[in-house]
């Protein structure tokens, strides 16, 4: 019994169908603020990690490296994010 439940299970299981995305027609202008607005947090990222290079530049003076090396941090990850967007969207969706 246990294994005609399990089978007819396989069996439901192939028939789903697998629909693949499709744009709406008339959303490309929103697909051009996505893109613009992806470019507008890559920018930041790299311009926050330069604005973070400099200040562990200047904090080595004064003994305050971990802010700067924590900016560093934080840019380098949005920038990660920021790439990989599209492909983490994918694996959940």
């Amino acid at each position: 019994m246990f294994l005609e439940v399990l089978t007819a299970g396989i069996d439901v299981a192939a028939t789903i169908p697998n629909p693949t995305p499709e744009q709406p027609p008339g959303t490309e202008g929103f697909t051009t603020i996505l893109n613009w607005i992806a470019w507008a947090v890559i920018i930041m990222g790299v311009a926050g990690f330069l604005v973070s290079a400099g200040f562990l530049a200047f904090a080595s003076f004064t003994g305050r490296e971990i802010n700067g090396f924590k900016g560093l941090i934080i840019s380098l990850i949005v920038c990660i994010l920021a790439i990989s967007a599209g492909t983490i969207i994918n694996v959940f969706v």
